[in-house]
C-alpha cells in the first residue's frame, strides 16, 4: 500500500471508532473523571469531578480496578511450563530461570510495566478494554511498556475474532520525534522547524497490521509496523515485526463489534445517574432542614435579613408582635428524608454488586472449621470469581506475558537459544498464573496427598500390599509443586533413580559381607 492508501485505512478505522467515544465520555464522567477527555478538552488544573455530587461510583471503580493487580499480579504471579505440563529436570530449571529473568524485566527496577498495567487496569475495568504496547527499550537491555489513551487508538478484528491490527494517533513534539527516529528518517520540513519550534507537535500515525495486508513480499515477518507523518504524507519507518506490538485485552465482547464493554460500568451506569440525582435532592432537603426558609412580615422588616452569626435584622418598632413574629421559619417535614436515605443505601448496595465488590473478598474462615468446610468455601469462592478474573488472566496477563517472552527471546535477553535444553527445543511454551483462585486449587493436591496417606496407613494395617496402588513419587512431586516448592529443591528423576540403584548395590554388598562373615 502507498502512504495515501495507508492513511485512508487509518481514517476508516477512526470513523468506525468515533460513535463509541460518546459512551466512553459518559462512563468517564460518572466513574473515571480523570480520564474524561474523549469528547472534551481538559486543561491542567481543571477540577475533574466538579460535576459529581456523590463519589461512591468513583470509589467503587477504583476498588475493583485496583483488585486486578492485587489478585492477579502479586508476587511470583506466573510460571512458565510446557503445553503438556511435564518436562525433564533440566527443562524445568531453564523455565525457572526464564521466569525469574522475565519477572525482573517486567517488575523490579522497570517501572514502566507497573505504570502501564495500573493505567490499563482502570481503562479495562471502566471502558472494557485497554491498549498497551510492548517493545525493547532504547538501550535494548530491557522491555518498555506504555499504556495509550483509548481515544487515540482504533482496531479491527481478524477472521477468528481476535484483534488483527491497531492504528494509533500520536502527537509528539518535534524534538521527541527526532530523538526517536533521527533526522535522516523524518521529513526535511520537520528538521528545518526543529531549530525554530522544537516543542511544536507533529501529526503522526502508527499502524500495525498483518504483513499479508500490506502487500510487500520482501517483508517475511507476520506483522509490519508503519510510522507515517500525516502532515507531510511521509513514511517515517517501515519495519517487519514478529509480534503484534499492541496488547488489546477486551472485557466483554459482542459478536460483530470490535470494541468491548465493561459489565461493571454498563450495569452500574443507570444506578450511578440515579445516585447523583438522589444525592442532590437529599442535600437540598438537609440544607432546608438545617437552614429553613424564612417568612417575613411585609413592611415590618426594615433591613435585609441577616442570618449570619451575630447578624442583625431591623424590625419596625411600631410593629405589634401580637399579630405574629415579624420573622419566623417555615416548618419542614422530615418524614421523607429517612426514606430517601434508605433508597440511597439501596442504590449503593446495587452498585457494589455491579462492581463485584461483594464477591472479590476472600470468604471468612474460622478456627472451628474442618478442612472439608474450608475446601468447599474456597470452591464456592472460585465459582463466583472465575467469570471475572479468568478472562483477565488469559487475554490480559497471558497476552502480555507471551509478547514479553517473544521479544525477550528475540532480543537475546533470555540468553542464547543454544542454552535451551533439548527437551524444550520442540515444546510449546505456555504460562500458568498464580492467584488466590489458582493457589487454592493447587493447594488441594497437598490436602489430597495427606488424605490418601491417612487412608493408606489405615488400610495397610490389614494388607501391606495396598500401598502399591499409589505412585508416591508422582504424588509427592505434584503435592510439593502444589504448595510451591521451588524447582531448585527438587532432584532430577535420573538422579533419584541413580541414588536408589547405588543404595541397592551398597545393600547387596553389605549382605554379601555379612554372609561371608557367617552373620547370616
Amino acid at each position: 500500500m502507498t502512504v495515501e492508501q495507508v492513511k485512508k485505512q487509518i481514517d476508516h478505522l477512526f470513523e468506525k471508532q468515533y460513535p463509541v467515544l460518546s459512551l466512553w465520555q459518559t462512563l468517564a464522567d460518572h466513574f473515571y473523571p480523570e480520564r474524561a477527555d474523549f469528547t472534551t478538552t481538559r486543561n491542567v488544573g481543571d477540577e475533574l469531578a466538579d460535576g459529581l455530587m456523590n463519589t461512591q461510583p468513583v470509589l467503587m471503580r477504583r476498588d475493583l480496578c485496583n483488585s486486578f493487580s492485587a489478585m492477579l499480579r502479586d508476587g511470583d504471579w506466573f510460571k512458565i511450563q510446557t503445553a503438556g505440563g511435564s518436562t525433564d529436570h533440566s527443562g524445568n530449571m531453564w523455565l525457572d530461570f526464564a521466569r525469574k529473568r522475565l519477572m525482573t524485566m517486567m517488575g523490579g527496577n522497570n517501572k514502566t510495566f507497573v505504570r502501564a498495567t495500573k493505567q490499563g487496569d482502570h481503562d479495562y475495568g471502566t471502558f472494557g478494554q485497554c491498549v498497551i504496547s510492548t517493545e525493547l527499550n532504547k538501550q535494548r537491555n530491557g522491555l518498555l511498556y506504555r499504556n495509550w489513551h483509548l481515544r487515540d487508538c482504533a482496531w479491527f478484528e481478524d477472521e477468528d475474532g481476535s484483534v488483527g491490527g491497531v492504528a494509533r494517533k500520536w502527537k509528539p513534539s518535534i524534538h521527541q520525534l527526532i530523538a526517536v527516529f533521527g533526522e535522516d528518517k523524518v521529513h526535511r520540513r520537520i528538521v528545518e522547524r526543529s531549530k525554530r519550534e522544537p516543542f511544536a507537535e507533529c501529526e503522526i500515525r502508527h499502524f500495525v497490521i498483518p504483513a499479508r495486508m500490506y502487500g510487500d513480499e520482501s517483508i517475511n515477518t507476520p506483522y509490519v509496523s508503519l510510522f507515517i507523518d500525516a502532515d507531510n504524507n511521509h513514511l517515517i519507518e517501515e519495519v517487519g515485526i514478529n509480534h503484534r506490538y499492541y496488547t488489546v485485552p477486551r472485557f466483554q465482547t459482542i459478536a460483530g463489534a470490535p470494541y468491548a464493554y465493561s459489565p461493571a460500568t454498563i450495569t452500574a451506569l443507570p444506578d450511578a445517574r440515579t445516585l447523583q440525582a438522589m444525592t442532590f435532592t437529599l442535600m437540598e432537603a438537609a440544607e432546608r432542614y438545617a437552614r429553613p426558609p424564612i417568612i417575613a412580615t411585609e413592611r415590618a422588616v426594615r433591613s435585609d435579613i441577616d442570618l449570619s452569626s451575630d447578624g442583625i435584622t431591623w424590625v419596625d418598632d411600631e410593629y405589634d408582635e401580637k399579630l405574629g413574629a415579624a420573622l419566623r421559619t417555615l416548618q419542614q417535614d422530615r418524614g421523607g428524608f429517612p426514606i430517601g436515605k434508605d433508597a440511597q443505601l439501596s442504590i449503593i448496595a446495587t452498585l457494589q454488586s455491579a462492581f463485584y465488590l461483594n464477591k472479590i473478598t476472600l470468604p471468612p474462615i474460622g478456627n472451628e472449621m474442618t478442612a472439608t468446610e474450608v475446601i468447599e468455601r474456597m470452591k464456592q469462592y472460585r465459582r463466583e470469581n472465575l467469570p471475572l478474573f479468568a478472562p483477565i488472566e488469559s487475554e490480559y496477563n497471558g497476552s502480555l506475558c507471551e509478547i514479553s517472552f517473544e521479544i525477550a527471546m528475540a532480543g537475546g535477553l533470555l540468553g542464547s537459544p543454544y542454552d535451551i535444553p533439548e527437551s524444550l527445543q520442540s515444546s510449546e511454551i505456555e504460562f500458568k498464573f498464580n492467584s488466590p483462585l489458582s493457589e487454592s486449587q493447587e493447594e488441594e493436591k497437598a490436602t489430597q496427598f495427606a488424605q490418601v496417606s491417612r487412608m493408606l496407613a489405615e488400610a495397610a494395617q490389614f494388607d501391606q500390599n495396598v500401598v502399591d496402588n499409589i505412585d508416591f513419587d508422582v504424588a509427592l512431586r505434584d503435592a510439593s509443586r502444589g504448595v510451591g516448592v521451588p524447582n531448585m529443591w527438587m532432584r532430577a528423576v535420573d538422579d533419584i533413580m541413580a541414588r536408589r540403584e547405588q543404595r541397592q548395590v551398597e545393600a547387596l554388598a553389605q549382605t554379601a559381607l555379612q554372609v561371608e562373615a557367617g552373620q547370616l
